[in-house]
Formats: structure tokens, sequence, C-alpha cells
């Protein structure tokens, strides 16, 4: 295996790395794909991996019998320059959930956008920004309640209009950065990406 092909596996399984131990609540091991310093853009986070690790910790041991989630990667691509790259994967996320005493099934489908970094032989993520493509919420069991029929599915945010539904429901707020597939905002995340990987972001 060559060097450029050794380091698109490494790369690669970053995400699969992560996937695996974010469902299984192994959060050390999620940790360990990120930089010490990395950063999350995603449906009701914005800030240092660090501090989202404990969040989620929470939020998994908060969970009612019957709930659990998954998430799964599809395709990825690589773009690498020496000791950067972006890594872009499809992403379903699959949650089972209570939403007022209801039993739901969300299904999200985004793409995470990854600035990677090689330090000391090791490439860890940098910057992780989920771009939401278009998801569902649907009812295990029972009628669909009316606040749910009542989302606009032609506002311009309608990628993530069900995940921001879940989110208000839970007391939480879903951040303004957060991208939508096809905004002006995924455009000035890519160009932003590409020359940081270009290195033409000053660093």
């Amino acid at each position: 295996m060559s060097s450029s092909a050794a380091d698109d596996l490494a790369i690669r399984s970053l995400r699969q790395r992560w996937a695996f131990h974010r469902d299984q609540g192994d959060f050390a091991g999620m940790a360990g794909c990120f930089h010490p310093e990395a950063t999350a853009s995603i449906s009701w986070f914005n800030g240092k991996v660090a501090d989202l690790v404990p969040l989620l910790a929470a939020s998994d041991a908060a969970r009612k019998p019957g709930e659990h989630g998954k998430h799964w990667v599809g395709n990825c691509r690589v773009d690498q320059r020496g000791d950067r790259a972006l890594l872009e994967s499809d992403m379903a996320i699959l949650i089972r959930e209570h939403i007022d005493g209801q039993l739901f099934d969300y299904t999200g489908y985004c793409r995470f956008l990854d600035q990677v970094e090689r330090r000391a032989g090791r490439w860890g993520i940098l910057h992780w920004t989920a771009i939401f493509d278009k998801d569902r919420l649907d009812p295990a069991q029972g009628e669909a309640p009316p606040w749910l029929r009542e989302v606009d599915l032609a506002a311009p945010d309608a990628g993530l209009a069900f995940m921001r539904l879940r989110q208000r429901k839970k007391g939480r707020d879903v951040p303004a950065s957060t991208v939508v597939g096809g905004s002006q905002a995924e455009q000035q995340l890519r160009r932003a990406a590409w020359a940081w990987l270009e290195r033409r972001d000053g660093q």
C-alpha cells in the first residue's frame, strides 16, 4: 500500500471509528478521533469538542427505556495536501426517542465536513461541521400529533426542520451557525475549508 493510500484509509477511518465509539457510548474513544483543541458545529452545539463530550454522555445517561441512536457512515471523499486534508462523509442519523410522551423515529441525512490534520504521524479532526440536507420525524406508534403536521418543509432551513423541532421540544436552541445543504452558508464553509487546505488562510 502506498503512503497516499495509507493516509486516505487513516483519514476515512476517523469517521468510522467516531461513529462506533459514539454509538457505543465510548466517549474516550470518540475524543481520540480529534485533536485537543478541535471544534464542532452541529445541530445543537457550536464550540469545543472537549465541551461537547460531557454533554453527549449526560444525554445518553438520561435516555429512557426503548430510546437509542445510531450513526451510519456512507460515501466519503478525501482531499489531501501534505499534513492537511478535507474529509466529507455522508451520514444517516437514526434516533428513537420519546417526545411529549410519544415514541418517535427521527431520520436525518447530512454530511460531515471535517478539516483533518496530521501531527506527529497521527491524523485527527480539527474542525467538524455538519451540513444538513433533509430529515423527517415519524411516530413509532400512534398517529402524528398536530404539531408535527405543522412543520414548514418549504422554508429555507427545511433541511433540518425536524431536527429544529426536536431540539425545541428538548429546550435547546439550534445555533444560527448550523449549515443547511445548498445554502450560502455551505458555499462559505467550503471556500474557507479549501483556503485552509491550500494554506491560503494565513496559517
